[in-house]
């Protein structure tokens, strides 16, 4: 088709009422060609949640089992292989041609045949034998579609199979040592070669390749003889990214870095873990500045692992260094609540304090020392002194953020000691700076505590005000954790004021409203709230949206939820601030970067 593109050309010259439609993995080229990229086949967002005949009917799953019945007959789709069937389909990025080709596959039942995909993608069929040569396995259709680029297209599309979830053009210009405008030139014939799309979808446009590809090209790239270099120069810009991010996720420009962030969450995994492999030197600053980008984004997991493995290496860092590493351990392990872990980090940086010399390392250690009094320690009050020496610490400088942050963790301790007025000045300072700030989830985890403090006072509908705005904005910031705790909080309103029915409701237990069924349509008996699960509280803030329906019930949460209902009673003296699932030690999935878990009651 291609070879032919220049007599297309004259023959659309001259009959002008002549229309070709031309199917390609190649654009050809002419002036007249308007271009229609071909989507991939449709399937369902969650397979495992649809029934056997909707599966079958989609378009992915009904041309692989079309295919398949071409070389086995008897086979049929059914429950028992609905699952791996649409995995399979998944995994190779629904494309027609790799479905069509491990339909062929007569060996391999499909649990069998998408373990082996796991490991390659060579593990397709081969394509029948009137096809052409380039079409009957899914390597050779990509080596034909790279044998069609110039060297130097060819090697800026082995570079970016270095890069996860796609590239900028000016992170993929740097990784190959070109200018931006050259970076830009040569990637428009692997995109005429359908080898590399543009993510519209992103934040931004996004120059991206299928995985399916990159896999293979990314063999081509480990074969070069400057591959290692390739890699370190990819590191090395990944690392610098984070370290501009440092002032900006500190600010009011953080919602912009984070979501900038998070559209290279993928290459920043792969930076740290090729400076683990090779250079670790300059990872506990890295980790320090994007543990904010984690805990927002709920990239913890990953990042506590990194962390776990550097901390052996501690003593080969100069003091910022250790300091940074036991900050973002104590930290990290604290949100995650190993309690242990959190303790031997704090042990660690206590005696570090004396010796930090930068003034907003020091502040915002002390505050972290705060946080970790509570949770390890039982010490409250010392949790409080710590907190307000930090804050008058941050003060004297330029951090809004984390001004904020200790104002909240003053109050959050006083609350938790009884000092309610004090709580109250504080807090409501700390919502005051979240909105200054534009920051959503500092916003939504302040009126949580104010709301959970009109609890205590006895005061239910300025609560209910509190904590209804603080789930919208939960919402709106897209935090999974902030949005457990707004529900956590709401079933305390319902406890405080008598609604058993309603408390079920919003811990997601049987019972709730009319029952289970009205309680997992998605809208709650006061027919505005929504009943949860922990699937869809993730669901929520993934959406944005409480009135989208609730995904699989009986789904287990990242952490234990509802927690242990043997949680100690309130002390009798006085009302308890604390929501009910925030004592006893079990509440952990607390908003984003704020030490709830760290002032709660033993």
């Amino acid at each position: 088709m291609v070879d032919a593109a220049r007599d297309l050309e004259a023959l659309l010259a001259r009959c002008p009422g002549v229309v070709i439609l031309a199917n390609s993995r190649t654009a050809l080229g002419l002036r007249a060609e308007r271009e229609y990229p071909v989507p991939p086949l449709p399937l369902p967002a969650d397979p495992g949640m649809v029934p056997v005949g909707e599966l079958a009917a989609s378009p992915a799953v009904a041309l692989l089992v079309d295919r398949a019945r071409a070389v086995r007959p008897g086979f049929t789709l059914t429950a028992g292989n609905a699952a791996a069937v649409a995995e399979i389909c998944r995994r190779l990025e629904v494309l027609p041609l790799a479905i069509e080709l491990a339909a062929r596959t007569r060996l391999l039942d499909p649990d069998a045949l998408l373990r082996r995909l796991a490991r390659s993608r060579d593990a397709l069929g081969t394509g029948a034998v009137d096809l052409p040569e380039r079409q009957r396995t899914l390597r050779a259709t990509v080596e034909w579609s790279v044998g069609l680029l110039q060297d130097a297209e060819r090697s800026l599309l082995e570079t970016a199979a270095l890069f996860v979830d796609g590239w900028t053009v000016e992170a993929a210009a740097q990784v190959a040592g070109l200018d931006e405008d050259r970076a830009l030139d040569l990637t428009e014939a692997p995109a005429r070669h359908s080898l590399v799309y543009l993510d519209s979808a992103a934040d931004g446009p996004r120059p991206r390749m299928l995985e399916t590809i990159r896999a293979f090209v990314a063999e081509r790239l480990a074969a070069r003889p400057d591959a290692a270099e390739v890699e370190r120069r990819h590191a090395g810009y990944y690392r610098a990214l984070a370290g501009q991010a440092d002032r900006p996720l500190r600010s009011a420009g953080h919602r912009e870095w984070l979501d900038r962030l998070e559209a290279e969450e993928g290459n920043l995994a792969a930076a740290v873990r090729w400076y683990l492999a090779h250079d670790t030197g300059s990872l506990p600053h890295m980790f320090r500045v994007l543990w904010l980008f984690w805990v927002v984004r709920d990239h913890l997991g990953e990042a506590r692992t990194w962390a776990g493995q550097l901390l052996p290496t501690t003593g080969s860092f100069d003091l910022q260094a250790q300091v940074e590493l036991a900050w973002t351990a104590a930290t990290t392990d604290a949100e995650v609540g190993d309690d242990q872990a959190a303790l031997a980090a704090r042990e660690r940086l206590a005696p570090l304090l004396d010796g930090i010399g930068d003034p907003y390392l020091r502040a915002v250690s002390l505050l972290v020392m705060g946080w970790t009094a509570g949770i390890v320690v039982g010490d409250y009050d010392g949790a409080l002194r710590q907190a307000l020496v930090s804050l008058e610490q941050l003060r004297g400088q330029d951090e809004p953020l984390w001004t904020a942050m200790a104002v909240y963790t003053a109050g959050l301790a006083e609350m938790t000691i009884g000092r309610y007025e004090d709580a109250l000045r504080h807090l409501t300072e700390a919502r005051d700076l979240a909105e200054r700030l534009d920051n959503p989830w500092l916003a939504a985890v302040s009126r949580v505590c104010l709301g959970n403090l009109a609890v205590a006072q006895g005061r239910p509908e300025e609560a209910r005000g509190l904590l209804n705005e603080a789930l919208d904005l939960s919402l709106a910031g897209h935090s999974s954790r902030s949005v457990t705790l707004c529900l956590g909080a709401l079933a305390r309103l319902a406890l405080a004021e008598g609604d058993p029915s309603r408390r079920r409701c919003w811990w997601g237990q049987p019972g709730g409203c009319a029952g289970g069924s009205a309680c997992r349509s998605g809208r709650c008996c006061d027919k505005r709230q929504p009943s949860w699960s922990p699937r869809s509280a993730r669901h929520w803030a993934r959406t944005g949206s409480a009135n989208s329906p609730p995904l699989a019930p009986g789904s287990a949460s990242r952490r234990r939820w509802p927690p242990s209902a043997t949680a100690a009673a309130p002390a009798p003296q006085r009302p308890d601030p604390w929501p009910q699932q925030c004592r006893g030690g079990v509440m952990r999935d607390s908003p984003a970067t704020w030490p709830s878990t760290a002032l709660r009651r033993r």
